[in-house]
């Protein structure tokens, strides 16, 4: 089991990928890319063809660059 808490893996998921995240395009889920690879000093757009954890679907996601707010 992993006892680390869900702050714990997104700080590592950030260090992973910082930025990034991949985004369904059927239903816009959004979570950080370091979930699934490492991006460090990427640049430009990516689409890959996974399973989307919200809607169960094999679908395209775009990986992209965090919109800064």
């Amino acid at each position: 089991m992993d006892d680390r808490t869900e702050e714990q893996k997104l700080a590592e998921y950030e260090r992973r990928a910082p930025g990034w995240v991949v985004r369904c395009l059927r239903c816009g889920f959004t979570e950080p890319w370091g979930k699934h690879g490492y991006r460090i000093r990427g640049r430009g757009n990516f689409c890959t063809i996974t399973r989307c954890s919200r809607c169960s679907r094999y679908c395209c996601h775009r990986v992209e660059k965090r919109k800064e707010q």
